[in-house]
């Protein structure tokens, strides 16, 4: 099969939502899958509203823009993303969820490799669109005689099994209790996190290409490309340490203890604030290298982007901690700060 597309959204229910509420200047939020339906969504909503359409890109439900766009409107509707439970949002949020809908038929000899790898306990995860996809693979190895436990995630994530970018506590939670992880995804990205995560093996059924796929050898790789682009922070002397203003990833008291952390070693460090991580801005601040404490796929997505190395919080600590873990750890966010008026 293609890459799977996302489909237009009935905004009904939002509508009556935003009604009940006495909205009426609302922002509206698309993911660039929905780009292309802007003006479907527009004409539906400013008959009723006055909408304002978010031209940028934005990370999901941590993200709703900065403030001087929502603190202008009386709601935000973001498409395509599940509410962050944990988040104290400054304005009323409408989340319409995307759940791909597209028929896929999950063949028992997919499987295979899991049950010529010994595997029986299988733990469940997925990104949120492809959750009715999770329960569909449930079912099919459950038929084929295997046991499944659903992931269990911490407050930042609305449904079991879900991971985000920057949290895998779902993960966590069944890592020592199955033979190995299976997240229903595309692409590779949560299920490297997954496998940076934990010490279980990890496995993901990809549903651009309906193939299964041990994640280890990629991980080592990216482990490597990591490793070989961060020590070059190890002879620093000056360090930006970056606070993200996006209400979901807004971690000041983190970056307070790394500052602490960088003077304590005889090294200077100055605190940022940025909506967006522009290299440019680090590099006329001649800083040897720079700690990101937002959303942790900005340096590892990135990073050839900047002239200096740049580093997740967690990656930081491998580096400088007094008490560094002893493997590579992913920077997960399981609580923000407060962003207050």
């Amino acid at each position: 099969m293609g890459k799977l597309k996302l489909k237009l959204l009935d905004l009904d229910e939002t509508i009556v939502k935003l009604n009940e509420m006495g909205a009426k200047k609302i922002l509206l939020q698309l993911p660039d899958g929905l780009k292309p339906h802007v003006f479907e969504y527009f004409n539906r909503l400013s008959s009723g509203f006055n909408i304002i359409v978010s031209s940028e890109s934005f990370y999901g439900a941590c993200d709703i823009g900065s403030r001087d766009v929502y603190s202008g409107v009386d709601a935000i509707v973001q498409l395509g993303h599940s509410e962050i439970p944990n988040i104290k949002y400054p304005k009323p949020v409408l989340f319409l969820e995307y759940r791909d809908s597209h028929k896929i038929e999950f063949r028992e000899s997919m499987f295979d490799s899991l049950k010529a790898g010994g595997y029986r306990r299988i733990g469940l995860l997925c990104s949120v669109q492809y959750i009715d996809h999770m329960h569909e693979v449930d079912a099919v190895l459950k038929r084929i005689g295997f046991t499944t436990v659903t992931g269990i995630p911490d407050k930042r994530m609305k449904y079991p099994g879900q991971v985000l970018g920057c949290n895998f506590s779902s993960a966590h939670s069944i890592q020592n209790s199955v033979d190995c992880l299976l997240i229903v995804t595309t692409g590779k990205f949560h299920g490297i996190g997954a496998q940076l995560s934990t010490e279980t093996d990890v496995f993901i059924l990809d549903l651009n290409d309906l193939s299964l796929k041990n994640i280890k050898e990629e991980t080592d790789r990216f482990i490597r490309k990591r490793y070989a682009s961060i020590s070059r922070a190890l002879d620093a002397k000056k360090f930006c340490v970056v606070v993200d203003t996006k209400v979901g990833q807004y971690r000041e008291k983190v970056a307070g203890v790394i500052v602490e952390r960088i003077r304590e070693m005889g090294r200077e460090a100055v605190i940022l604030t940025a909506n967006e991580a522009n290299p440019t801005d680090y590099s006329n601040m001649r800083c040897d290298a720079v700690v990101f404490t937002g959303c942790p796929r900005v340096p590892i997505d990135d990073a050839e982007k900047f002239a200096m190395p740049i580093l997740t919080v967690t990656e930081f600590q491998m580096l400088f901690s007094r008490k560094p873990p002893r493997r590579y750890v992913m920077d997960e966010i399981v609580a923000v700060d407060e962003i207050r008026a």
